[in-house]
């Protein structure tokens, strides 16, 4: 009895917050969903399936998918094996590491408004960073608007986001390198084994236990973006870099369609959800098998 009144007050009031601020919030989201309500009116009006029925022939919102998808690949990819190879180049370093590992973690800490403002103030096509540099070494040619090509922002989007990631998933690769024992790298020393030897037995099956937690939040982190996009592009030019994040703000906020816009959120934690499932699930079979 003693045991279970001391677990009700050390996690209770968690239990309740997280209750409070996140499992009711996901229930009145699903609730407001079967409905038509702006977000002023004091009734919603029941619908039904209304909403999700629109969500499926909306263009918008399958070229906001289709755009979060495409930039969720792209930091996946990079946080999970970009990161990893730069993780393994660090811990390489015999002199000033400390220094050297804190210049890429440096961006992390800045918040998202700070290193956005600082890549539009890059993208800037009259006095960016970017076009004055091409212009000062006789490249003026190649200036132009990085963040109004169609063509370019994407991957602009993804620069900025990398650039402010990269640090967090870099170290928690570096913190499971120290976990290695030191006897192996020896072992493979005596043996002859090279670098790309070294890491492929050693050191990435070691690694996979990161790579599926770097992975997991690569794709939370992917699909999550929306900040970046508030402050540089405003989902622009036209529809080019709606995020869904950005889509449900636009439905929501801007043009007081809050039931469709939980509808859209709805649907979205679904396919997290699954998505999220089924990485795991091949990552961990792999993690088996090594």
């Amino acid at each position: 009895m003693g045991q279970c009144l001391a677990s009700v007050v050390l996690c209770g009031p968690a239990v309740a917050l997280y209750a409070g601020f996140i499992v009711l919030p996901a229930i009145l989201g699903f609730a407001y969903s079967l409905t038509d309500w702006t977000g002023w009116t004091r009734s919603p009006h029941y619908i039904g399936l209304a909403n999700f029925r629109e969500l499926f022939g909306d263009t918008r919102f399958l070229a906001a998918l289709g755009f979060t998808l495409f930039e969720t690949l792209l930091i996946v990819a990079f946080f999970t094996f970009g990161s990893m190879v730069l993780a393994v180049l660090l811990d390489k370093l015999r002199h000033m590491k400390g220094l050297i590992r804190g210049l890429f973690f440096y961006p992390y800490v800045l918040s998202i408004l700070v290193s956005a403002l600082l890549f539009q103030y890059l993208a800037n096509y009259r006095e960016g960073a970017i076009n004055s540099l091409l212009r000062a070494v006789g490249l003026g040619k190649l200036a132009q608007d990085w963040m109004g090509s169609p063509a370019l922002v994407p991957y602009f989007i993804f620069a900025l986001v990398a650039w402010g990631g990269l640090g967090f998933f870099t170290t928690l690769y570096l913190a499971n390198l120290q976990t290695i024992p030191t006897e192996m790298y020896e072992a493979a020393a005596i043996d002859g084994a090279g670098p790309l030897s070294v890491f492929k037995n050693i050191q990435f099956p070691m690694l996979v236990p990161t790579l599926t937690t770097n992975s997991v939040l690569a794709v939370i982190t992917g699909i999550n973006l929306f900040g970046q996009i508030v402050v540089t592009t405003q989902g622009g030019p036209g529809y080019r870099t709606v995020t869904i994040g950005y889509y449900i703000y636009w439905l929501g906020v801007l043009n007081s369609r809050q039931g469709y816009a939980s509808a859209v959120s709805f649907v979205c934690f679904v396919l997290l959800v699954f998505v999220a499932a089924i990485q795991v699930a091949l990552l961990r079979r792999r993690q088996v098998a090594l």
